[in-house]
């Protein structure tokens, strides 16, 4: 690995800010990288940094250019998984590339997968610079990023001394296993096709999200039941589910006793509304939904990592191997792409 890496920004999803790129680039480079921004980043088709096919090309010009060590994405948003059936094209064409590191997440999610397991390379899930909040990253957030791109052998993450909370207690010994996942919706949305993760079978899952209220996070995690991506799992650890509020929907106050129906319907407009039911926290969603599956299916779900879209960006190393302790601690064990 070159003493000043060099890093090549592209974009595999969605439309990208160029001012807050720019602000994230700078930032880069102030901080010793050698950044070349592809010029399709800033390329535009529907909702989609460019068409499916501009993504993929430029995703894989770069991936095959060995000028580079580190691939980041500009940002996440939508349109990663509709370009994984040309990168599988593009790879038997012209054979796959050289490990790189690849950085991003959300939506970058399925290119994590992708890459690891089709080109063997080494991941990190971390902020993007297209992100407003790249560039206000807390101290210790952009150290621990810091040390990871640069493959520094013992980075000091935020979460080494944070204690997770297992939902149906502790599973009363440490826990060792590859940790893979990312973004929970992402994770569900490649479920059925090429590019799903077949076996969780002794790997640690990790899961964030953002905007996706509980009856919507059940409907994910009852697909990815039902399909058997869970079983075998190690455990699951869930990071921040950010504004994942649930709904609050109203309905018609009961009708009073003996009170005319028709007289009801004729004052709809102003008749008082109520809760149709209790508005639960994240956390009381969180254990039912994670809880239920992870008791029934005798996987231990720990919860409170600090990583996902905030307010905690903390960077995580997906396909490395890890310990999870019996009270809850997450630790690195092994990563390829440190040093020594």
């Amino acid at each position: 690995m070159s003493e000043k890496l060099r890093v090549g920004v592209f974009a595999a999803s969605s439309v990208v800010p160029q001012a807050e790129l720019a602000l994230g680039v700078s930032h880069l480079r102030d901080n010793g990288f050698e950044v070349a921004v592809h010029p399709d980043v800033a390329a535009q088709h529907f909702t989609f940094a460019g068409t499916d096919g501009q993504r993929a090309n430029s995703f894989f010009e770069f991936a095959g250019d060995d000028r580079f060590d580190v691939l980041w994405a500009a940002r996440g948003g939508y349109g990663a998984t509709r370009i994984l059936p040309a990168l599988d094209k593009l790879a038997a064409e012209h054979g796959k590339p050289s490990p790189k590191l690849l950085i991003g997440y959300s939506d970058v999610t399925p290119l994590h997968e992708f890459v690891r397991t089709r080109w063997n390379w080494p991941t990190l899930h971390a902020s993007m610079p297209a992100s407003i909040s790249f560039t206000k990253l807390r101290p210790e957030e952009w150290s621990a990023t810091l040390a990871c791109v640069r493959g520094e052998p013992q980075p000091k993450f935020v979460w080494e001394s944070v204690e997770l909370r297992f939902l149906n207690g502790s599973p009363g010994t440490s826990i060792s296993g590859e940790l893979v996942g990312g973004n929970l919706s992402l994770w569900a949305a490649v479920t059925g096709t090429p590019y799903a993760r077949q076996k969780a079978a002794d790997k640690i899952l990790f899961f964030e999200d953002v905007g996706e209220p509980p009856y919507r996070i059940d409907r994910m995690v009852t697909q990815l039941v039902q399909s058997g991506a869970f079983d075998g799992a190690r455990a699951i650890v869930l990071g921040d589910f950010t504004a994942c509020k649930d709904e609050d929907t109203k309905c018609l106050k009961p009708l009073e006793p003996g009170e005319d129906p028709h007289h009801a319907l004729e004052n709809l407009e102003s008749r008082e509304k109520i809760s149709l039911r209790p508005v639960f926290t994240l956390e009381q969603s969180l254990g039912e939904i994670f809880g239920t599956v992870g008791a029934r299916m005798n996987i231990p779900i720990a919860v409170g990592l600090p990583v996902g879209h905030g307010p905690n960006f903390s960077p995580l190393p997906l396909g490395a191997n890890y310990e999870l302790s019996a009270t809850g601690r997450l630790k690195l064990v092994n990563w390829d792409w440190l040093k020594g």
